[in-house]
């Protein structure tokens, strides 16, 4: 587990091609993008989908652009530690990868 500038768990996507940061607050989940040199990545235009494990139970979330760098979700969940999320988006900085993130560790 490798804590980013954010507070969350931060990890390589796409090979490295992608840094992402997911931080979780209450029902609320917020995604940092970077490139591989830690430059901000603008979400504008892309998408992004989200399968939240917490307390036994799956929840699905629609991320959206949030400005810069930045995209947010909101779903029926209380975050948690030992939560796990596999975050799959689309078109964001014209790319799309998926990666598994536990931003409550």
């Amino acid at each position: 587990f490798i804590k980013g500038p954010n507070g969350g768990h931060i990890i390589d996507a796409g090979h490295g091609a992608q840094h992402w940061e997911l931080v979780a607050a209450g029902g609320e989940l917020t995604l940092y993008v970077t490139d591989s040199a830690e430059k901000p990545v603008d979400t504008t235009g892309g998408s992004a989908e989200g399968k939240v494990l917490v307390g036994g139970k799956n929840h699905t979330v629609k991320f959206a652009p949030a400005g810069g760098n930045t995209m947010k979700a909101k779903g029926d969940f209380v975050a948690a530690e030992g939560m796990k999320v596999i975050v799959k988006t689309d078109g964001v900085g014209g790319k799309s990868f998926q990666a598994r993130l536990t931003p409550m560790k």
